[in-house]
């Protein structure tokens, strides 16, 4: 038993209430050229924030992040501004955190000529057009990625998500909420899809991000091996990472230096095991289902506030009954089963095979399912949500 197991097994909640995290990544576009903000644009944003956030970090003298008791702003490689917020099971209260941070943000992108724009894939233009942000982590990755798969620049400069965490009771319900949401993973990323434009081109493929994750680098993409074992548990996932390469490395002078194909166990042996070096080793996996002392679901495209919350009801009504985390736990008992699920939605759309079942109906019943989970509260944000599932259609259809 590691370290990193320890950490997982550290986010167990025995009491289970329903807390839900929330990140959303955004594009900030200029309304004629396209173009994402630039960073000295941005830095002047951060500058405007910074009375608002009593915690400012700061890289080569430059402020990258802003944190208060609500919410964290941070950078993406292409500039896309992410947001998170506190971890709760009120869904208003998150819903009220993300307007107040928006508010002032959405005044000064305004006032420069540029805008917000919710998709999964950057929609204007292409990743080469414009350059990376000058973080050290950043640039260390691209360098990386250079040799290892074929769209890490798309990924880290072309790419927004919505990201949704939940927890877990004990090792036994992390088993399941892991098998569940990973089965689950390309039916949310189907009804999420919020990418109709890509690289300033009509995009056809239902599953866009999924593809350029796929595409970035399976060392540290795929989903993890053991899966379905009947050990499967903490340590495997910690396995996983150890045996992934690291890239790079935050020393505790906060510096970036390479480590390129050593393996996250091998960079331990010299680098330790403390909450912040811990916390680095599993921030440098990208599977669609993340564990770090939570599971992160990372299926959704970036989508409008109103989707993005119904969402999040629709993960609490789901990853919070013990009957239904049951159900779906047991969809299946392969990654073949995934894989096979992932390329008859990106090819059939609403028609495709899920499991045995056609993608709409299957869609229906799971959204049956999550309201046996929630409130009258959250169920008025699940109507965006519903209503689209019960018409087929995406985002931007209706």
């Amino acid at each position: 038993m590691d370290l990193i197991t320890e950490f997982i097994r550290s986010g167990e909640k025995k009491r289970q209430t329903g807390g839900i995290g929330l990140e959303v990544e955004h594009f900030v576009l200029h309304k004629k050229t396209g173009l994402p903000m630039p960073y000295a644009t941005i830095e002047e944003l951060f500058k405007l924030l910074e009375p608002d956030y009593p915690q400012a970090v700061y890289e080569a003298g430059h402020c990258v992040a802003l944190e208060n008791e609500e919410t964290l702003i941070t950078l993406e490689p292409g500039c896309q501004l992410e947001l998170s917020f506190l971890y709760t099971a009120d869904l208003k209260r998150i819903q009220t955190a993300y307007q107040k941070a928006m508010k002032p943000i959405e005044e000064f992108v305004d006032e420069k000529g540029y805008e917000i724009v919710y998709a999964g894939g950057l929609p204007t233009v292409d990743v080469d057009s414009f350059p990376r942000i000058q973080k050290a982590r950043y640039a260390l990755m691209e360098a990386y990625f250079q040799n290892h798969g074929t769209r890490g620049k798309e990924m880290m400069k072309g790419t927004a998500a919505v990201h949704v965490s939940v927890d877990y009771a004990d090792e036994k319900d992390y088993v399941k909420k892991m098998r569940m949401a990973n089965l689950l993973h390309p039916v949310f990323a189907f009804l999420c899809f919020d990418s109709w434009y890509y690289a300033g081109k009509k995009n056809t493929d239902l599953l866009l991000r999924d593809s350029i994750w796929q595409g970035t680098d399976p060392d540290r993409c795929r989903i993890v091996d053991d899966l379905f074992a009947d050990d499967f548990g903490y340590q495997s996932y910690a396995n996983y990472v150890l045996n992934a390469p690291l890239i790079l490395m935050h020393t505790k002078e906060d510096a970036y230096l390479s480590v390129q194909d050593k393996t996250c166990r091998e960079v331990a042996k010299e680098y330790g095991w403390s909450d912040q070096a811990i916390a680095h080793y599993l921030s440098m996996v990208f599977p669609n289902i993340r564990t770090k002392n939570f599971i992160e679901i990372r299926s959704a495209d970036s989508m409008p506030l109103n989707e993005t919350m119904a969402y999040c009801a629709f993960l609490k009504g789901l990853f919070y009954r013990g009957e239904t985390v049951e159900k779906y736990a047991g969809l299946a008992h392969s990654i073949d089963a995934i894989h096979a699920t992932i390329a008859s939605i990106r090819k059939d759309g609403w028609q495709a095979d899920v499991y045995g079942y056609r993608c709409d109906v299957f869609c229906e019943q799971l959204l049956e399912d999550a309201k046996k989970g929630l409130d009258e509260e959250d169920l008025l944000l699940l109507a965006p949500l519903e209503k689209r599932i019960l018409q087929r259609k995406h985002i931007g259809e209706l």
